[in-house]
């Protein structure tokens, strides 16, 4: 489906069941000849509930299950209780249940909550649970979002974020740099044919400013675009404007790219399947970045819960573990099902649309999930703004920007320096 606009960051799923509980998978009895293999939780009688709670779409549901029974395949002595509650309830509903020793034993949502919850003491560091092997196989952009202050807060479950799409029956290649692809809209601009139309808000262009070199933050989330490589960031942006029109969090891209009119667009993840149905999947195209252009890349995260300890807390771990898995990976990118970007590097991909996402992401800019990127929305859109449509002088507009940041974060850590 694609969304009515592309203005939010934030991917929202709400068409599904309100609740569902999953009753452990029943297991064969084994051949009276033979002697089966017994776990210590088998010998020991001892029977683990995972709770999970989530906002999944029924597709994400049906991975979920599909997941879960491959792990009591593992685990029989397993059983999972999964809650359904809607994206804009389930971090306030968690942090009201964790904060007063409840809530499920996994919680499965935005990357952007994580730090959150671990300064408020409501999630387990996973760093003494993971070993360098098991972080390796993990995609570098996708795990850099769950590090926070020396501590490894979740676990991605996914990879998704900003891509850039193109008509293949408009513009035939892929451009290796910005001055080609401003080169190619040029020549593909014919009549009501559009050769880009390019969104230049903060969300859809501030991976550009790492292309180029520059940063947005420092690691405590102090504004660091006010530089150079600041300035020809915002310069790069006005020259959008000679590959075609431009907008600032608008969907008019998005309406003129489903009319097959639009060679070259700047959008998330989530809209590739409905356009690619629009325009025919042989014409749409996922392409890697171009050399001095980047996306941000997000994940959803898997979180542990603070209160959970003893066996519990080794059984909600060892499901965790397992989201992670090449086989359980594997049933979330399933294009029939969650159809998922992996978490996880190596893994074969047999759709094509979900390889050249997978390829572009490799070379995308983590998204920042500290508290301060809250200070960056308003005030760097606005420079942005000044510069591209009134024209106003990239420096005084970055300076401004600067300041209205630093008081934004100062109000954020509550008025301390």
């Amino acid at each position: 489906m694609v969304s009515a606009g592309c203005a939010s960051p934030t991917e929202l799923a709400t068409d599904v069941p309100l609740e569902i509980t999953k009753a452990p998978t029943v297991v064969e009895e084994p051949d009276e000849t033979e002697e089966p293999m017994q776990t210590e939780e088998q010998e020991s009688g001892l029977v683990c509930t995972i709770s999970l709670w989530h906002s999944f779409n029924e597709n994400e549901i049906e991975s979920l299950l599909g997941v879960s029974d491959a792990f009591q395949e593992i685990r029989p002595n397993v059983e999972f209780d999964f809650l359904y509650t809607p994206n804009y309830d389930l971090k306030s509903k968690y942090e009201n249940a964790a904060a007063t020793g409840g809530g499920p034993s996994i919680l499965i949502g935005s990357g952007e909550w994580g730090p959150i919850f671990y300064d408020d003491l409501l999630i387990h560091d996973l760093s003494d649970f993971t070993h360098p092997e098991f972080l390796d196989m993990v995609n570098p952009a996708a795990l850099s979002a769950i590090q926070y202050r020396d501590a490894l807060i979740g676990l991605p479950l996914n990879v998704k974020g900003v891509l850039m799409f193109r008509n293949a029956n408009i513009i035939n290649e892929a451009p290796g740099s910005f001055d080609e692809l401003i080169a190619m809209a040029q020549a593909a601009t014919v009549g009501d044919v559009i050769g880009a139309y390019f969104d230049y808000g903060m969300f859809y262009s501030a991976g550009h400013l790492h292309a180029i070199g520059g940063t947005l933050m420092d690691a405590e989330g102090n504004p660091t675009f006010n530089d150079d490589k600041g300035i020809e960031w915002v310069e790069m942006l006005k020259r959008f404007e000679e590959a075609g029109p431009i907008e600032n969090n608008n969907d008019n891209d998005i309406t003129l790219f489903l009319e097959n009119r639009v060679g070259i667009i700047i959008d998330v993840l989530s809209n590739a399947s409905g356009l690619a149905d629009a325009i025919g999947t042989e014409n749409f195209k996922i392409d890697p970045w171009p050399s001095d252009m980047s996306g941000y890349v997000q994940s959803d995260s898997i979180y542990l819960n603070a209160n959970l300890t003893g066996h519990d807390l080794d059984c909600g771990w060892s499901f965790m573990e397992f989201l992670l898995s090449s086989e359980a990976q594997e049933i979330f990118s399933d294009p029939s099902m969650a159809g998922y970007i992996p978490a996880i590097i190596g893994l074969e991909l047999g759709n094509p649309l979900q390889k050249q996402a997978s390829a572009a992401f490799a070379h995308g800019t983590q998204f920042p999930v500290i508290p301060e990127m809250g200070a960056y929305w308003d005030p760097v859109n606005n420079a942005l703004l000044a510069v591209v449509e009134l024209g106003s002088d990239p420096m005084e507009a970055l300076l401004a920007a600067e300041e209205a940041t630093i008081a934004n974060i100062s109000d954020i850590q509550g008025g301390v320096d």
